[in-house]
């Protein structure tokens, strides 16, 4: 996917971290990929970055200092606005090539932005200037602006004020998180978990479960299913928004463009009439699901006007219909980025303002979750918004707030090493059970390997390779994608030590249909040795909206891909083949799956190139280690 070099301009002034909360939705296509040379010209670039910087600063002093744009100043933000299709694109969907112009913009208007901050612009300053020029760039129309900075601006302030270290250097390199954003503050990446000296070395792949067997346990998961209460049939779906389909919208004079009963591929959220159909099909169909994991993201995309309050409702409204739908069957629930309020920013550190706090969520959600839940996990739920629960004996699950770890969560800028201390609670629950003789299961709504800060990811990978034996199985959503990820040992990346699964969507923003997925899980392993993906067809479904939609089985992994096992081995010959020309319609069945045969997905259909970053994604587990992808990069077109 190709874009012009100057389209995240601005972002990385203080405006910038707001909106690139409002730019976040389900990745199409990444580039994992690395041109021959790529070390070589990061290294060159680190010296430009400071000229660069210093050339910005300039500009920007003038135009503060005399009240007026330069030609030149308004020549580079012309050059630099963006359409209003490329307002929703992800930072880890651009091209390689694409990193260091953006880590150089990003580090030019951002330090100049920390320069005009520290040396005394008041917050009315701040917020007009971040304002002018997001509507000039074209990030968002100006009302949404003004919703997302307003939201974002005061613990983005608080952080810049109490963290006088803070450099545009290392913002960038958290936020942006690209090999040529060179990150070398060691107050980000020195901390580390104390891990458990007693684990064995990793000298194969995990080997695991038999094929489903007649007493497979059956879990349901059911992810992002995003509700928006202000969606409207018939209103307008191509409104250029981070949320679309809303009644303040209006409808619009191209019929085409007006948005359907059961949702909409665009930038759409979805429909309470569709939340329900959901969750009462699963009841009618999987009535004897044995537990269901609802794995985050209830609140929708409308992330410039969310409050407390409105958050509220709509987690209220859900989780009162996981309730009286599944009164009986456990249901384990865990947090999304979106239920945080604003959007992402979920507190770390010793944060001196209380209204900056995310207790409220804590609290909100212990009370919720309780029906389900022992009493023993109010403690941990009301401290972080996690907890585990020994679901039967020798079964447990780990439930994480993963959210603290996204790197759109402003508060790592603020105190990087507080992420320790959920990643240090993981490490002695795995530890007790592993002495206990129990497997274990967790829940985690941000997969490893998506947009988490790469320091955690390093983390928690060192703890996944020293409890591989005790973890059976990991569960993910936010991507919206029927999707899974395979870990690799750090120092021996030839063996698998993990599998990760994701269940996709309950919402079809963007461009895929919804679904939830159907694990079976051994009863004494508990490891997954088959799931099953179902979704209906929104254009199908949408032309009947007096009818409920069509659900079907869209695939059963192991029958189509016919793999000896779901273990990290068996999942990983899957790999090997999958990345040979034998394999390729193999790939691209995983692929269209995926995006869950959704009618606007495979219209655009996915290059060689773009099947080789699909594939890539399934292997890249930390922002800064590509040995596998490149590995596979070699075989791929033999």
């Amino acid at each position: 996917m190709q874009r012009a070099m100057w389209v995240l301009f601005g972002r990385v002034t203080l405006l910038s971290l707001a909106l690139l909360a409002a730019l976040q939705t389900p990745t199409t296509e990444a580039d994992r990929l690395q041109p021959k040379g790529y070390r070589e010209t990061v290294q060159k670039l680190q010296k430009f970055y400071v000229k660069f910087e210093d050339k910005v600063s300039r500009e920007f002093r003038r135009w503060k200092e005399e009240g007026t744009m330069s030609p030149h100043f308004r020549q580079l933000i012309h050059g630099s606005a963006i359409s209003k299709s490329e307002r929703a694109q992800e930072i880890r969907e651009l091209p390689t090539t694409r990193e260091g112009p953006l880590c150089a913009i990003c580090r030019g208007f951002g330090g100049s932005v920390l320069e005009f901050r520290r040396e005394g612009a008041t917050r009315e300053e701040v917020f007009n200037t971040t304002v002018e020029l997001c509507t000039m760039l074209n990030l968002q129309e100006e009302s949404i602006c003004r919703g997302l900075i307003e939201l974002n601006i005061d613990p983005i302030l608080y952080i810049v004020d109490n963290r006088p270290d803070l450099t545009s250097a290392s913002l960038c390199a958290v936020v942006f998180q690209s090999g040529a954003c060179v990150l070398d503050d060691l107050a980000f990446t020195e901390w580390q978990v104390d891990v458990d000296p007693n684990g064995t070395p990793v000298t194969a792949s995990k080997t695991g479960t038999a094929q489903r067997g007649p007493n497979d346990l059956k879990i349901v998961q059911i992810t992002d299913l995003h509700f928006d209460p202000n969606y409207r049939t018939g209103y307008n779906a191509e409104c250029g928004a981070p949320a679309c389909c809303r009644e303040s919208q209006g409808i619009p004079d191209d019929p085409a463009a007006a948005s359907g009963h059961w949702g909409d591929y665009r930038n759409c959220d979805t429909p309470w009439n569709a939340v329900e159909d959901l969750i009462d099909r699963v009841a009618e169909e999987h009535s004897d699901a044995d537990f269901v994991y609802h794995t985050g993201d209830i609140i929708d995309h409308g992330i410039w006007e969310t409050s407390i309050g409105y958050n509220v409702r709509s987690i209220n409204r859900v989780i009162n219909k996981l309730r009286e739908t599944f009164p009986e069957t456990p249901v384990y629930n865990i947090l999304g980025n979106h239920e945080a309020h604003p959007t992402n920013v979920y507190e770390l550190g010793e944060v001196t303002r209380p209204d900056f706090s995310t207790n409220w969520l804590y609290h909100l959600s212990a009370d919720l979750w309780s029906h389900w839940l022992p009493r023993a996990t109010e403690q941990t739920i009301r401290l972080g918004g996690y907890y585990t629960a020994l679901i039967r004996p020798g079964f447990r699950v780990i439930a994480l707030n993963n959210n603290d770890c996204y790197t759109f969560n402003w508060w790592i800028l603020y105190q990087p090493d507080a992420l320790k201390g959920q990643l240090q609670w993981l490490h002695d629950v795995l530890l007790q059970a592993e002495r206990t003789g129990e497997k274990v299961h967790i829940l985690a709504h941000l997969p490893i390997s998506s947009d988490c800060f790469s320091v955690w990811q390093r983390e928690y990978r060192r703890i996944l390779e020293r409890f591989r034996d005790t973890i059976s199985a990991q569960f993910h959503g936010h991507t919206h994608k029927d999707e899974f990820n395979v870990f690799y040992a750090s120092e021996n990346p030839e063996f698998a030590v993990g599998v990760a699964w994701n269940g996709g969507s309950g919402t079809a923003h963007t461009n895929v249909n919804p679904n939830y997925v159907v694990y079976y899980v051994n009863p004494d392993t508990y490891e997954v040795t088959d799931f099953e993906s179902y979704a209906y067809n929104l254009t199908s479904a949408n032309l009947t909206p007096d009818e409920r939609p069509d659900w079907f089985r869209m695939y059963s992994f192991q029958e189509e891909f016919g793999l000896s096992d779901l273990s990290p081995a068996g999942v990983d010959e899957l790999i090997q083949r999958l990345g040979t020309p034998a394999g390729r319609d193999d790939l691209r069945r995983y692929w269209e799956y995926k995006v869950k045969l959704a009618d606007a997905s495979l219209a655009n259909d996915c290059t060689e190139d773009c099947l080789l970053n699909h594939l890539c994604e399934i292997v890249t587990n930390q922002a800064d280690d590509l040995r596998k992808c490149q590995e596979l990069s070699d075989t791929f077109f033999d």
